[in-house]
């Protein structure tokens, strides 16, 4: 059966579109945004789950993803990797993370769980609730400390659980530090601070060096489709040594997610040059 393709501005409606025309096991390749007459739109293409199969195993590698292993993370073992994203408003943390639980190149072929505590911001719940139908995963919402347990044992069974989080400003310490309570209590693997590439480098920097202090374990940059030169991101997390496994290059889902393994080498290499020439 051919790719069907459908545009609109609801997704959950594209959807259901999708089910109708290719029949319930409907499998979604990729969601894009795209500009149109009427606005800003989605264009979703789907097909049956044998010629879905066909795209994901045939599709080539994008920009630097040479390499599986540096998009796989080492997973935990005897229970779930608990992956995290945080950073500040307008990253792009609920995108990401839906390409890092559809990406065949990142979790492929495994369960992946989404728990949710961005339950703040309007329509911040039903944007990952879609990718979360579209992918077919399960998906739960933390409020305060008593659902945790709930929520993880709602995901018994998945190999990786990625975590969703509010964007909040440095000022509001509250809120910061409410969630870096319930973050505590999911035990994260791994933290990923998402910094947009497009952003101004010195909020950037504080950004970083924040969440750093907050226990980040690695960098995310987004949106370098939008940056005309995104070097400084690099050469801030080797400078502080901050490890950077993926970037994003675009708004598709799941396709738009690379390593990072270049820039990151690139980067890593120049802080040494620096290193040397400053002890001669």
């Amino acid at each position: 059966m051919p790719l069907k393709t459908f545009t609109g501005s609801n997704v959950s409606v594209l959807m259901q579109q999708a089910q109708r025309a290719i029949g319930a096991d409907a499998v979604v390749l990729h969601v894009r945004r795209i500009r149109t007459a009427d606005g800003p739109s989605f264009q979703l293409t789907a097909s049956d789950p044998e010629t879905a199969a066909r795209e994901v195993f045939a599709a080539p590698a994008k920009g630097y993803d040479s390499a599986l292993e540096t998009m796989r993370p080492r997973l935990a073992e005897g229970r779930p990797f608990v992956l995290a994203l945080v950073g500040p408003t307008g990253a792009g943390k609920t995108t990401t993370l839906a390409k890092l639980a559809t990406s065949p190149r990142v979790f492929g072929g495994l369960e992946v769980g989404l728990v949710s505590l961005d339950t703040y911001r309007v329509g911040a719940l039903e944007q990952l609730g879609t990718y979360a139908d579209i992918a077919k995963l399960r998906m739960v919402a933390i409020y305060d400390q008593d659902d945790v347990d709930r929520a993880l044992a709602s995901l018994a069974g998945c190999q990786v659980i990625l975590v969703d989080t509010p964007g909040r400003s440095p000022k509001a310490r509250a809120d910061l530090d409410a969630t870096q309570s319930l973050l505590s209590a999911l035990r994260p693997d791994e933290t990923h601070v998402v910094i947009p590439a497009s952003g101004h480098p010195e909020l950037a920097r504080r950004a970083v060096v924040e969440a750093r202090r907050s226990g980040a374990s690695h960098l995310l940059v987004t949106k370098t489709d939008e940056a005309p030169d995104y070097a400084g991101l690099f050469d801030l997390a080797a400078s502080l040594k901050i490890p950077v496994r993926w970037l994003t290059d675009g708004q598709e889902v799941p396709f738009d997610l690379v390593s990072a393994a270049e820039p990151m080498a690139a980067a890593r290499f120049g802080a040494a040059s620096e290193e040397m020439a400053a002890t001669r």
